[in-house]
């Protein structure tokens, strides 16, 4: 497949030190590596790494809730975290949600955030594509949060929700037509894809042909997630509990990938090591005092390990812990636990340390 030529946002010299650091994580890591540890709040080993842990990054869906509700003792847990003077941040590869739609939903929970606290991938996507956009046309896959971050940028989004109802007639007679597509392709500065609700021929097709007809189109998608959490547990017959789960951003980007015959130029959302380098200096966090807290293997623990981070997996959301010691070396999680609630008893057991 092919590429079109990056824009240098993030700059080139940011991009090169992110790989040069991806690297050195990863050799670095490969040497102390070892299978992943079932966090316990009675190992003393255990509780000095929670010490040492001064900034916690948490992933949302499936760490923090579900799909289907909140997740027993999570908004303790943070509590206590801040609490204690530790820094909290939330980042989560959902670009149908904003900052304040995270934090209602937080609030549902018990939980209280500001939005300077909240990273989206659709917010990564508008600051990635801020250089070389601004000002001009982008054609959207995605919903109304992901189409305001953009907005909010400084570019001018169509497509999105206002193409949900179309379908292959109307595409096939836009791609026939003597005027071509609407609005021609080479206005178009890029093709941004995200998670849609309404996702349809029309879109996959015309976000296809954006990237066929003019090379220079930038291919940005904000999360490669193939699936996420809807429901933890639910049997739909055959006697099986089983979690459910649905199609995410990575689905629609792999089809397009395919029609197309190009590349993804940038993943803005985890694991991304531009984004995670722009996270670490934009916050000033020390990788060797910050964890990065998620369900997922390949999105959120590779994030934390390519950018030196610690990590810790949790069995709250999409995967198993078979899963997480099964992965490959930079997937795999230094510490497990079955929610971040174990984080809460570990500060408990620290507290009775203390006051000893």
């Amino acid at each position: 497949m092919s590429k079109a030529t990056p824009p240098l946002s993030w700059s080139a010299a940011a991009a090169g030190a992110a790989v040069a650091l991806g690297v050195g994580v990863l050799l670095s890591r490969r040497k102390k590596l070892r299978v992943p540890e079932r966090l316990d709040p009675t190992n003393p080993k255990h509780l000095a790494w929670v010490r040492g842990i001064k900034n916690f990054l948490f992933d949302i869906d499936g760490v923090v809730y579900t799909g289907s509700g909140g997740i027993e003792g999570a908004a303790e847990a943070i509590d206590a975290l801040r609490a204690s003077g530790r820094s909290v941040r939330f980042l989560t590869n959902n670009s149908a949600k904003t900052p304040e739609m995270v934090i209602k939903t937080f609030n549902k929970q018990g939980l209280d955030a500001r939005p300077s606290e909240i990273t989206t991938s659709g917010i990564a996507a508008a600051e990635f594509l801020l250089p070389t956009a601004k000002g001009k046309k982008v054609y959207v896959i995605g919903e109304e949060p992901l189409m305001a971050a953009l907005s909010d940028g400084g570019m001018v989004p169509f497509g999105g929700p206002a193409d949900g109802g179309k379908g292959k007639a109307e595409i096939t007679k836009e791609t026939l037509s003597p005027a071509g597509l609407v609005p021609p392709a080479n206005e178009v500065a890029a093709v941004v894809v995200g998670a849609d609700g309404l996702i349809n021929y029309y879109k996959l097709q015309k976000a296809a042909m954006y990237l066929q007809c003019n090379p220079s189109t930038m291919f940005v998608v904000t999360n490669p997630d193939k699936q996420f959490l809807l429901k933890a547990s639910s049997d739909h017959g055959g006697g099986m509990n089983i979690p459910i789960l649905a199609p995410a951003a990575g689905v629609w980007m792999k089809a397009i990938e395919t029609i197309s015959g190009r590349e993804a130029d940038m993943i803005c959302g985890k694991p991304s090591t531009k984004l995670g380098k722009w996270l670490m200096d934009t916050h000033g966090y020390d990788a060797d005092a910050t964890c990065f807290v998620g369900d997922r293997t390949d999105t959120d623990v590779e994030f934390g390990r390519t950018n030196g981070m610690h990590t810790l997996f949790v069995e709250s959301g999409t995967m198993t812990a078979e899963q997480a010691h099964a992965a490959e070396d930079i997937q795999r999680p230094d510490f497990i636990a079955p929610s971040i609630a174990m984080l809460h008893e570990c500060l408990k057991a620290i507290a009775k340390e203390d006051a000893k």
